[in-house]
């Protein structure tokens, strides 16, 4: 019987080691991306993570979605769903009394949005 008790301890041991490998590696994986993501970040430009970030289009997404609220990737929906949304933070803009998007910075901003959606 005493031989059955040891070998469920060394199989036992050996899953706890699995265990703790694959917790080391996810842990290991995380610090990574924390780094590469530190490394990233640009403090001079803080919307590097947006793609065509120094397109016009994307100044006007950044400056008028962003005056109000952290600005989404793009990725983030779909053209459609971008397309409801402007609705609704138009609705928002009226609410808090800021000035409509114009024609221009309508089209500016769909066109960037529909361009990177997902």
């Amino acid at each position: 019987m005493a031989w059955v008790q040891w070998l469920s301890l060394i199989v036992n041991w050996g899953s706890e080691m699995k265990i703790v490998h694959l917790l080391n590696t996810a842990l290991l994986a995380l610090l990574s991306a924390l780094v590469l993501n530190a490394c990233a970040h640009d403090p001079k430009n803080p919307h590097a993570y947006l793609p065509d970030a120094q397109t016009e289009e994307a100044l006007v997404y950044i400056e008028q979605c962003g005056g109000c609220h952290a600005v989404p990737h793009p990725q983030r929906l779909s053209a459609a769903a971008w397309k409801d949304l402007v609705v609704v933070m138009d609705k928002r803009r009226e609410e808090r009394e800021h000035e409509p998007l114009t024609e221009a910075q309508r089209k500016k901003l769909m066109s960037y949005l529909a361009e990177h959606a997902r």
